[in-house]
């Protein structure tokens, strides 16, 4: 992408195409929204010198030679004049590289920025600005926060994550999942973003989410699943369990759950594809907790229980 393109979509002078076009290019990948945040922040940086008053060298330096010359004459002293403004003009140049320099060395100590992304396991971190993170299997964010910043902010690419935010009223945390923006001050709370849909939960506290002109406010046990595309009113919903955690302490907690909602679960929380032969044995209820156990002990503990039986034809697990 153009540096001048992305500099005139900063400062409001980009044309519609323009804008269409980096924005989607933003969201193609989070490397391509990191270079713009950089960018960004060295515009607003170029921006805030601007407020410093300039000084005329030229205009000084000319009044300084018209006084010098009202009391020395001769070539000696407009040899020394012409010195003396090289040496001032190489000290102002001098000075203005440093600064470049300076601002590029400092500059990473400006802002945090973290980029977080897991393959086949779990994975817990701790944010810059005191928030914590969960991470579930094949997830990809990245924080950042500038200095000049107004928001600490998320991009979550793809995955599942659960976050336990520091509350900073001046600082709101927002995250961008693909169209969707979730903005909170202190609270937890889970995003899940595949594919063009994005799903919010919250555990504690509350959440704004604004998508395209709408915007509601989800409140503890509370969801909304929003698509990219869809223009529908966004539809609130109550979680019926706490099963969307499993992935923070690798625990199942099963309440008088039925075994269709059991197995749904674990195929998604291992990939792997249930499918119950019989009506009424979907509908029969689990109360157990596991922690930490593997897939194979699970399924031993849950088929002895109701005395069935589990078997595999192609890439599915037939339950009978």
């Amino acid at each position: 992408m153009k540096k001048d393109s992305i500099i005139r979509y900063i400062n409001g002078n980009a044309n519609p195409e323009e804008r269409m076009h980096i924005e989607q290019w933003r969201k193609e990948d989070l490397l391509h929204e990191k270079e713009y945040l950089d960018i960004k922040e060295m515009w607003e940086m170029t921006e805030l010198k601007k407020e410093v008053p300039d000084i005329d060298v030229n205009r000084a330096w000319d009044n300084f030679i018209h006084l010098r010359n009202e009391r020395v004459a001769g070539r000696q002293a407009s040899v020394r004049n012409i010195n003396l403004k090289k040496k001032l003009w190489w000290g102002a140049a001098s000075i203005a590289i440093l600064g470049i320099v300076s601002f590029w060395l400092i500059r990473p100590l400006l802002s945090d920025d973290l980029h977080l992304e897991t393959a086949n396991q779990f994975q817990h971190h701790s944010l810059p600005d005191g928030s914590s993170v969960h991470l579930n299997k094949n997830t990809d964010l990245y924080y950042h926060q500038g200095w000049r910043d107004k928001n600490r902010q998320v991009y979550i690419r793809r995955g599942e994550a659960f976050f336990d935010v520091q509350k900073d009223a001046k600082r709101p945390f927002v995250i961008k999942s693909g169209n969707t923006r979730i903005t909170v001050l202190g609270t937890s709370f889970h995003v899940r973003r595949e594919q063009f849909e994005t799903e919010v939960i919250v555990a504690s506290g509350s959440v704004k989410v604004n998508h395209a002109d709408q915007e509601i406010v989800l409140k503890p046990e509370q969801s909304v699943i929003v698509s990219d595309t869809s223009r529908l009113a966004l539809k609130v919903d109550t979680v019926p369990d706490h099963l969307y955690r499993y992935y923070i302490h690798q625990q199942f907690v099963f309440e008088n759950t039925s075994l269709a909602r059991v197995f749904a679960t674990l195929s998604k929380a291992y990939d792997v594809e249930f499918v119950i032969d019989n009506p009424k044995t979907a509908q029969l209820p689990l109360t157990v907790t596991f922690e930490q156990q593997t897939l194979s002990e699970m399924l031993l503990v849950i088929t002895k229980t109701f005395n069935l039986n589990i078997e595999k034809k192609k890439n599915k697990y037939h339950i009978n």
